[in-house]
Order: structure tokens, then C-alpha cells, then sequence
């Protein structure tokens, strides 16, 4: 049964699930039918029961009376034929009287009333009227006792039934109770045998989107759901051949191009400095663009060989840091660009020690300074702040110029992603500032986000984990 569940196809399962939980709906359905059944047939039964008994008692009443006439007009007038209809009289009273007694449990009372009857019917010829008086005043009691019995008797009848009526009904609410949850635990298990492997599945989209392990354990499920499966194991096995290979040649490429690029480099810097013969401004203007394109080739260098190191850094190592000395390692650095667009960076840090990977939170810094530095307006400050909201680190990098469209905010983390505005400097853009930023983030634990401020036309925030134990 289990392998069977195993290939079915998802189709299939779907099916038998539905089918599986109605199950219990249906035998719930056959038990109110049953339940519902056997009260109506219990009702209709002592219906009629109530019925005859009450059209029995009600006869034997008329007929006593009947007989008391009877038998009155006989002790006077003393025919045959009065003496026949008594006699008629009382033999129709005691065939109802034998039905009714077969229903009463009241047996002595039963007897009682037959010995009255027989008395009746051998002595009321003999009898004058007076020592009839007595024998059919107690015939009538008796008969009214006797009639009081059977409507106490329907009365016990009718909480009989009331009591069968609500024991069926609490039966019924129970198998209601147990059907129901055996239906849930159906579906339950049904939909977790269609929950299971898609959670399985989103691991495995997960793990191939943020490059972690794929998982071993092979998917168990619907047929589709298994080859999907396999279909991904085959696709991040895809992926990470390419990922590798990308990485290999990202490796190679950059080194290779390092000998020759530093050849070409001084090269023109020999012909600028005209060290092997003088040159005429053409050549001179040849040998400038030659030395900006070397520079340019080379920070690309610099860039590819930087995102590939930062590829291969897997696990950060965090070490307490003094967030003033990096800042301005940074900034001195980064004085000369800074100077050249008479750009002053206004710093705002509100922490004395910060708990951070040194090589990731020092490329963070340099790729935003160069960022603002490049997109900023001239003469226009950047603001850099580093302080503490909730449980986070945040690192706020702002600047006045062009604001970026929200619809590219996200973009431009992806590598090699650039935006439509300008950069302000000589250089050209390659598309990997921040997405090394972002990736430097993500390895710290947190996320980079293109944010609005009231001070600054863009800002670039980077929120980071402030306890050691996020960090580890």
C-alpha cells in the first residue's frame, strides 16, 4: 500500500484522498438514516399502541355503562330478551377486557375485575335491584381504576420514548464526534502526503537560489512531485559545474591579465614620460587614451579579483573593532577621489566598538564611499552614520544627486547591474559595487537596502546582526 501511495501519480492521490474522506461521511449519513429510522419506526409503533389502548378503554367505558343499563332495565322488567343483551354486554366487555389486562401489568387489578364480571354474569338474573346496587358500583370503580392504569401506563410509554428519542440522539452526536475526527485525520494525512514533498521542493528551490547544500535525502511523494525532485538535484548539480567553472575562469582570467596589463601600464608610462624619444601632441594624445584605458582595464581587474575573493569567503571572522579607526582608514584612502570633487564626508558614529568581520565591514565602507563619490553632485557632502536600532548594526552611506527609481532599487545588488545614471567621475563603472555589498552583508548575516531619507537623495542602508552569537 505504501509503495503504491509512493507512485501514484499526484492525480491519483488527489482522488483517493477525496474518496478516503468520504468514507466516514458516508457511514455518518447511514447512521443518521438508521438512527432516524428506527425512532420513526419506535414512534409510529407506540402510536398506534397509544391509539388502540385508548380506543379499548374508551369502549370498555361505554360498554359499563351500557351494561349498567342493561342490566338495571333487566332487574325490572325481567324479559329474555333484555337478559340477552346484558349477557351480550358483558361477553363483548370481557374480550376487551382480556386485550387490555394483556397489555396492563396491573395483574390484580386484572383479576379483580374479571371475578366482578363473572359475578355479574352468573348472578345479575337472581339479583333484585337493590343487591345489584353494590356489584355495579364497584364494577364501575374498577373499571375507572383500571382505566387510570392505562393512561399512567401511556404516560411511562411516551418518557419511554422521549428517553430512547434522546439516548439515540446522544449516540448519534458521538459517532458524529468520532466520524468527524477520523475525516480531519484523514485529510490531515492526505494533504500531508501532498504538503510534505512540496516543502521538500521549497527547500530545494531555496537551497539552489541561495547557493547552500542541496539536500541528500531524496523526495518521497506523487510521481510528479518525485521526478520535479530529481529534476532539481539535476539542476543545482547543473549549477554548481557552472558556478565552478565560472569561478575557475573569473580566477584564471584575472591573473592572467594582471602580467600583461602591468606591462602595458608601464609602457606608457615610458612613452608619457618620453624617456625613449620625444613625442609630437598626437602621439601624446594617443598615449593618454592608452593610459586611460589601461587604468580602467585594471580596476576591472582589481574588481573581478576582489568578487572573487569575496565568492570564496564562506565564513566570516568576527573580532571586536573599533568603528573611528576604520572610518578613517577609509577616509584616508579615499581622500585624494574625495578632494578631486570637493566632497567632505560628515560622519555621525554613535558606537565605540563594534562586533564585525574587519575585511567584510572595511569592503562595505570602501564600495559605498566609492559609490557616493562617484554619483554624488560636486561640492556636495556624504554622510556616513554607523548606530543601533533594535538588535542591529546599521550602516547609513547617503548623498545628494540623482534619486534611483524604486523599481531598480533591487536590481542593482545583482552583479554586473548598473543603473541609467551617470556616474560623475572618469571611470566607468563595471556593475560590482554593490553587489559586493550586498554579498558582504549577507555573509555578516544581513542585508543591504536602498532607502529614502529626509537629509540626502539616496541612501544605501546596510543592517547587520549586533550580537556575537547572529554572527557565528
Amino acid at each position: 500500500m505504501r509503495n503504491s501511495l509512493q507512485t501514484a501519480s499526484l492525480r491519483q492521490l488527489v482522488i483517493l484522498s477525496f474518496f478516503m474522506a468520504l468514507i466516514p461521511v458516508a457511514v455518518l449519513l447511514w447512521q443518521s438514516y438508521t438512527a432516524l429510522n428506527g425512532v420513526s419506526q419506535y414512534a409510529v409503533a407506540e402510536a398506534e399502541s397509544a391509539i388502540s389502548s385508548v380506543r379499548r378503554v374508551e369502549n370498555m367505558q361505554n360498554m359499563v355503562v351500557d351494561i349498567e343499563r342493561a342490566v338495571r332495565q333487566f332487574a325490572v322488567v325481567k324479559t329474555p330478551a333484555l337478559a340477552k343483551v346484558a349477557a351480550n354486554h358483558l361477553d363483548n366487555y370481557q374480550q376487551l377486557l382480556q386485550q387490555v389486562c394483556n397489555n396492563v401489568q396491573q395483574t390484580e387489578l386484572c383479576q379483580l375485575q374479571r371475578q366482578q364480571l363473572q359475578l355479574l354474569q352468573s348472578r345479575f338474573q337472581q339479583l333484585d335491584s337493590k343487591q345489584l346496587e353494590p356489584v355495579i358500583l364497584q364494577f364501575r370503580q374498577q373499571q375507572q381504576q383500571l382505566t387510570q392504569t392505562v393512561w399512567s401506563m401511556l404516560e411511562q410509554n411516551l418518557q419511554a420514548q422521549q428517553s430512547f428519542v434522546v439516548e439515540s440522539q446522544q449516540q448519534l452526536a458521538w459517532q458524529t464526534v468520532v466520524l468527524v475526527i477520523i475525516t480531519l485525520l484523514l485529510v490531515l494525512w492526505a494533504s500531508g502526503r501532498i504538503a510534505a514533498p512540496v516543502k521538500k521542493l521549497d527547500i530545494m528551490i531555496r537551497a539552489i537560489g541561495q547557493q547552500h547544500q542541496f539536500p541528500d535525502e531524496k523526495l518521497v511523494g506523487p510521481r510528479e512531485l518525485t521526478e520535479l525532485g530529481e529534476q532539481l538535484r539535476w539542476l543545482s548539480s547543473r549549477l554548481q559545474q557552472l558556478e565552478a567553472l565560472r569561478l575557475i575562469l573569473l580566477r584564471h582570467a584575472s591573473h592572467e591579465l594582471k602580467t600583461p596589463l602591468s606591462s602595458i601600464r608601464e609602457g606608457c608610462a615610458l612613452l608619457t614620460e618620453q624617456l625613449v624619444g620625444p613625442l609630437n601632441p598626437q602621439q601624446l594624445e594617443v598615449v593618454g587614451l592608452l593610459n586611460g584605458s589601461a587604468d580602467r582595464l585594471s580596476l576591472l581587474t582589481e574588481q573581478l579579483l576582489d568578487y572573487n575573493r569575496l565568492l570564496q569567503q564562506a565564513k566570516p571572522e568576527p573580532d571586536w573593532l573599533s568603528p573611528q579607526q576604520l572610518f578613517t582608514d577609509c577616509f584616508a584612502d579615499h581622500a585624494l577621489s574625495l578632494q578631486q570633487r570637493e566632497q567632505v564626508i560628515e560622519l555621525d558614529c554613535q558606537l565605540s566598538a563594534i562586533f564585525t568581520d574587519a575585511t567584510l565591514f572595511r569592503r562595505i565602507l570602501d564600495n559605498l564611499i566609492n559609490n557616493a563619490q562617484a554619483y554624488g553632485s560636486q561640492s556636495s557632502p556624504v554622510w556616513v552614520k554607523l548606530y543601533q536600532q533594535e538588535h542591529q548594526l546599521v550602516l547609513d552611506v547617503a548623498n545628494n544627486g540623482n534619486p534611483i527609481p524604486t523599481a531598480l532599487r533591487h536590481s542593482l545588488f545583482e552583479p554586473f547591474q548598473r543603473g541609467t545614471t551617470p556616474r560623475f567621475d572618469a571611470v566607468q563603472g563595471s556593475g560590482l559595487g554593490l553587489s559586493i555589498v550586498a554579498d558582504c552583508a549577507r555573509l555578516l548575516g544581513g542585508h543591504a537596502d536602498i532607502v529614502d531619507v529626509i537629509y540626502a537623495d539616496v541612501c544605501i542602508r546596510v543592517r547587520l546582526p549586533l550580537l556575537e552569537e547572529k554572527l557565528s
